[in-house]
């Protein structure tokens, strides 16, 4: 009986490795999402207000906030306020940053406008010249990652997609930045927002 089954093992053991390549190449390419202990992609194709390039480099040494939004992802536009006011309070201990990742600045720039964003440095990082975009949870937003002063992620907040919950509260908002750096490595629960479809 041994003698019969050698052949089917032996043909197992060829079609296993052949059948998991065509599925890894048949998986859709999703982008490698930041994690806890990751270091911060840089901002490639990032500009301020004004235009000029906007490099988190510079932010080194401090604690960084980056929460990463659009103008059509409504959970985000109920969270910025609340960073924003948080940014008030914590100015000088955190650094917080608004990425836009809509492909038009202007839209991202009246977005933020009319948020009233002005505690947070705005970024608009249009998502379909960017080469990190997709490292910021661009997919699935408002996405929050949470660095220290070396730029080393030490939490991570994905939305995921409109069945999730609501923005964060301005209570969850505050106990996700003041909790952060006394526990590294933690993952935040996720809540939602997918992009439109094209």
């Amino acid at each position: 009986m041994m003698g019969a089954m050698r052949p089917i093992v032996m043909r197992a053991r060829l079609l296993v490795p052949a059948v998991l390549a065509v599925l890894a190449a048949a998986a859709p390419a999703r982008a490698d999402v930041l994690k806890v202990g990751d270091h911060l992609a840089e901002l490639d194709v990032a500009t301020d207000g004004n235009g000029k390039p906007l490099k988190l480099k510079s932010f080194k040494g401090k604690w960084i906030v980056v929460t990463v939004g659009a103008d059509w992802c409504k959970p985000c536009a109920k969270e910025l306020p609340t960073w924003d006011k948080l940014a008030g309070e914590l100015k000088g201990k955190v650094v917080f940053v608004a990425v836009d990742i809509d492909d038009e600045i202007d839209v991202g720039k009246k977005v933020h406008d009319k948020l009233k964003l002005k505690n947070m440095v705005r970024a608009y990082m249009p998502a379909e010249k960017s080469g990190v975009a997709g490292n910021y949870g661009s997919d699935h937003m408002p996405s929050t990652f949470v660095a220290d002063g070396q730029g080393v992620v030490r939490l991570v907040r994905e939305g995921r997609g409109a069945s999730g919950p609501r923005a964060t509260s301005p209570a969850a908002a505050r106990r996700t930045a003041r909790t952060s750096a006394a526990a590294p490595g933690r993952r935040a629960p996720a809540r939602a927002c997918r992009p439109r479809s094209a």
